[in-house]
């Protein structure tokens, strides 16, 4: 466990004001999306520069991991023998391997790199796409209608979870990576009434979790318009054998997938930390991983067939709102659920979602939700989305000046 000194100062009231010392150890990140460290338009030189620039900022931060996003809409930002380059590069090899100028670049400055891998997201038709090669693997509706946007392949098909397995492992032997990171390990939260297409922020929106209250309605009203089934298993054809309901077997196929990607990382570098963004809410409120999208985050975690679990922490905008989530308002929080995982050690971090405290006008509650949660022993640290909005606001330095004042190294 960390080592570190806390002062807690109390009132009648409770909790108002908590100053936490920064520790010798604690994770301290960015996700890093594809289309902030590589543009299209412009040359081999000014994206490296990019790339660059990423690393410096995270060290003036005092940081000491990115989370750069290689795989994103079945498409690949390295050198891929199993899927297309992707948009943001013009569908072409850009003149560089991005993901391994980034490693050095992350190395030389004493960081870890961790390579960013959204799963069954797959909306890119491009040729050589999952969506493209194999249409049939797309996840289908109770009438067996395929998805038309925001596609996904289904967990529930072997070839599914094989092919992802063996992508994901071409990146683990061939680059030293430190870390596999997880996103869209999950079924889709679709319906076959949503819009289809979306205005720029809701796009934004989707990559982290957040939906709408609409949506998250739609998905308890229209259940059966929900894209959870495929070809191999239609609904017509009942609830898959060795399953008592179509919960059960959504949860299984996904956690099957993790548990073989686990494995076959430690049978190749076991040194290679596996880690996953889950929602934000385990199995409480109206979008959970457990049991809107099937995603059992916290077996995961205690069963270590994750390394290192990631919340995507965005519903939440105060210290308050953050010692809640965590641990004060359970039932409905995390800590009832890991306490497996906590005494294993392994790494629970919060991921802030910067851009909403920033919509929120409370940028300034970083610094309170970043020590509020160094009050709990078993918080291992922080990864905020996303780069683009820390650099847009120009905190980097600020953040290296003020809550991470003093450098830290990965623990565990």
């Amino acid at each position: 466990m960390m080592n570190y000194k806390r002062i807690l100062l109390y009132t009648l009231f409770g909790l108002t004001i908590l100053i936490a010392s920064p520790p010798n150890e604690e994770f301290r990140a960015t996700w890093v999306i594809t289309w902030d460290h590589i543009n299209r338009y412009e040359t081999p030189g000014q994206n490296l520069e990019r790339v660059a620039k990423i690393m410096d900022d995270h060290a003036d931060a005092n940081m000491n991991a990115v989370i750069f996003q290689v795989r994103q809409s079945g498409t690949a930002y390295y050198q891929s023998s199993y899927e297309p380059w992707g948009y943001y590069s013009g569908y072409q090899n850009p003149g560089y391997d991005p993901l391994e100028v980034a490693i050095e670049e992350a190395h030389a400055r004493g960081m870890e790199l961790h390579a960013w891998f959204n799963v069954f997201q797959t909306s890119s038709t491009h040729n050589g796409t999952p969506a493209a090669e194999h249409p049939e693997w797309i996840c289908r509706d109770q009438s067996g209608n395929p998805m038309t946007s925001y596609r996904a392949v289904s967990p529930g098909l072997e070839d599914v979870r094989n092919y992802s397995v063996n992508v994901a492992m071409e990146i683990v032997r061939n680059y030293d990576i430190d870390g596999l990171h997880l996103d869209y390990v999950r079924w889709n939260e679709h319906t076959s009434t949503n819009r289809n297409s979306a205005p720029l922020p809701e796009q934004l929106n989707r990559l982290d979790g957040i939906i709408s209250q609409d949506e998250i309605d739609a998905l308890n009203a229209n259940s059966s318009g929900r894209y959870l089934y495929d070809y191999e298993h239609p609904y017509s054809a009942g609830v898959p054998d060795g399953f008592s309901t179509w919960e059960k077997w959504w949860r299984w196929s996904v956690t099957e997938f993790v548990s073989t990607l686990h494995d076959s990382i430690q049978a190749v570098k076991p040194h290679v930390k596996l880690s996953a963004a889950v929602l934000g809410k385990y199995n409480w409120s109206g979008w959970q991983g457990y049991g809107t999208v099937y995603q059992d985050g916290a077996l995961w975690y205690n069963e270590g067939y994750l390394d290192h679990i990631m919340p995507m922490s965005y519903h939440w905008t105060s210290a308050n709102g953050f010692l809640g989530m965590l641990s004060a308002d359970c039932p409905d929080c995390w800590e009832l659920f890991i306490q497996s995982g906590i005494e294993s050690g392994r790494p629970f971090t919060v991921g802030p979602g910067s851009y909403i405290l920033d919509d929120n006008n409370v940028w300034n509650n970083h610094s309170e939700i970043v020590n509020a949660c160094r009050s709990l022993s078993w918080v291992d640290g922080f990864q905020f989305f996303s780069y683009g909005t820390w650099r847009d606001k120009n905190y980097f330095e600020a953040a290296g000046e003020t809550f991470f004042i003093e450098k830290s190294k990965i623990g565990k």
